[in-house]
């Protein structure tokens, strides 16, 4: 162990000391260039980008073809795609979920009161007058001390629970505060659910601690889903894994003699315990199911001196394609999510071309799925080209906003690496200064493609220029955020329109990106976790090997 830790204390200093290298690429990045990527992947001829759909073909055309013409080498063994095995599930929901309660029936309607999906390779599912338990936040968390099903068995049984995690909204010193943990996440308290043996899981949707409005969760209501392929069919899977909106859950806990702000007060004491509604609930799904597969898009350019290691450059190519519509609009185009970053990172590539070959590989993966849950990522992290303990960083961006430069550089999950470090550095040539994701509850950092890579111990990066635009000034640009999420992300709004887009930010941060990978990717040293990232010893592990 001290052999380890003399070998990274060694790597940090290397790291630090080394020369900086003329940044002999960054000139060739160009404004028309990353415009004219985001205006064709954003254009209607895409359909909105969505995995395994007829517009898939013409996505992967034109990124192979663009990694072409820069320069960039098939990377998976001369191939510029990685097939992706995906299970396709398109379901319909009961008109209503209803739930019988001591006064009297409630029934919530489909897409506006309850949404509902299931992974369960099954072409009916039924829940018929199911106990319904109300069990805080869903969340089993031993460093917590934290049980939410203490002392209550859930096997057959429905499940209601809040959104984000008991620290949200409370003191720092319980879970991480406004800081989503893992446990906060939808994904997770489905994942918990199903180890519990629960039938159905429903979450009581909040817009500040989901992070986003219930219109997010309507619009991806009735949609087919995409799942990575499943030997099992996800036999072990809820049946129902659903979300209520606040107003129908005020409606069931009151019918059932509870106060909603009641119930929310027990469920953050640090010594909630379950316990029954009194209410039995019923709905039903039906599913049509399609296996195929969807491909990461993969260019390479090879190491001169240490090309079996690599940092990776990743943003995802898809989108929701075709939707429920919205003022006659069912395109969602997705420009700012995410042909803002596979734009940044076509445009990285081009200026690693433009300049002197690095020392390390550089692999720039444009993924697939990521709006069903990081499927092209997480396929990539488990079926890599190179090993992970050979995987020096993963530098990430998603969701980049058309407003000009930026002062800052916000950093979502900062604290973890002393990537930040580096980050600051560069940052800092620009004249802009490092901030922390303002809107931690959120639970971004658990959301893009930077964290497959995470949990395998790879060190990420996923920033960019967000809370202080130079046109702007803070308090207008944060309004100006305010009102993306409400009104443009995950809608056919999200569009390009050349007349009022600034993508001098986009500009800006290529430049930026450019020089933290040519820093990294021209060193001998391993960027490492910070103390107390719950990363670090998956990394140190992996690197011993």
């Amino acid at each position: 162990m001290q052999k380890n830790i003399l070998l990274l204390f060694v790597a940090i200093l290397i790291f630090a000391c080394k020369p900086e290298v003329k940044n002999d690429g960054e000139s060739a990045i160009l404004y028309g260039n990353i415009e004219k990527h985001v205006a064709e992947l954003a254009s209607d001829k895409y359909k909105g980008r969505a995995p395994m759909s007829d517009a898939e073909p013409l996505v992967l055309d034109y990124l192979s073809t663009q990694m072409k013409q820069i320069g960039l080498e098939g990377a998976n063994k001369g191939s510029y795609f990685q097939e992706v095995p995906i299970l396709s599930i398109t379901s319909k929901l009961s008109d209503a979920l209803d739930f019988d309660t001591p006064t009297g029936k409630q029934s919530f309607n489909k897409l506006n009161e309850y949404v509902a999906f299931s992974q369960k390779v099954e072409e009916e599912m039924l829940l018929q007058n199911s106990e319904v338990i109300f069990a805080g936040f869903g969340i089993t968390a031993p460093e917590f001390d934290r049980d939410d099903f203490a002392g209550v068995d859930v096997k057959g049984k429905t499940i209601i629970v809040f959104v984000n995690d008991p620290g949200y909204g409370t003191s720092d010193d319980y879970f991480k505060g406004n800081t989503m943990t893992y446990y906060g996440r939808w994904t997770y308290k489905f994942e918990e659910a199903a180890r519990r043996g629960a039938k159905a899981c429903f979450i009581v949707h909040e817009t500040g601690p989901a992070g986003y409005p219930w219109g997010v969760v309507r619009n991806n209501g009735e949609t087919t889903k995409l799942f990575l392929d499943s030997e099992d069919g996800y036999k072990n899977r809820c049946s129902f894994e659903g979300w209520i909106t606040k107003e129908s859950a005020e409606k069931l806990f009151k019918a059932c003699g509870y106060n909603f702000d009641e119930l929310k007060q027990k469920a953050i004491s640090k010594d909630f315990n379950p316990f029954e509604l009194n209410a039995k609930a019923s709905a039903k799904i039906t599913s049509t199911f399609k296996k195929g597969t969807s491909k990461n898009v993969c260019g390479l350019i090879k190491g001169t001196t240490k090309p079996d290691e690599v940092v990776v450059y990743t943003a995802h190519w898809d989108h929701l394609g075709v939707g429920t519509p919205v003022n006659g609009d069912s395109i969602y185009n997705g420009a700012t999510d995410n042909a803002s970053a596979v734009s940044w990172m076509l445009e990285i590539a081009r200026a690693f071309k433009s300049g002197k070959q690095p020392e390390r590989s550089l692999l720039f993966l444009a993924v697939t799925s990521e709006e069903s849950g990081l499927l092209g990522s997480g396929y990539y992290a488990e079926n890599p080209f190179f090993p992970m303990n050979k995987t020096v960083a993963c530098i990430n961006t998603d969701v980049i906003l058309f407003i000009g430069k930026f002062k800052d550089v916000t950093v979502t999950g900062y604290g973890h690496s002393e990537l930040d470090n580096l980050l600051a550095e560069e940052a800092k040539k620009q004249g802009r200064y490092i901030a922390q994701d303002p809107n931690p509850e959120n639970g971004m950092f658990f959301r893009s493609d930077h964290f497959p890579f995470m949990k395998k111990g790879v060190p990420a990066i996923f920033a960019k220029g967000y809370i202080e635009a130079e046109s702007y000034g803070k308090e207008k640009t944060l309004e100006l955020i305010s009102d993306y999420w409400e009104n443009t992300y995950h809608k056919p709004t999200d569009e390009y329109h050349a007349e009022t887009a600034d993508l001098n930010g986009l500009v800006q941060d290529a430049k930026l990106f450019y020089n933290v990978g040519l820093r990294l990717a021209n060193s001998v040293a391993w960027p490492v976790w910070n103390n107390g990232s719950e990363f670090k010893a998956v990394r140190e592990q992996s690197l011993e090997h």
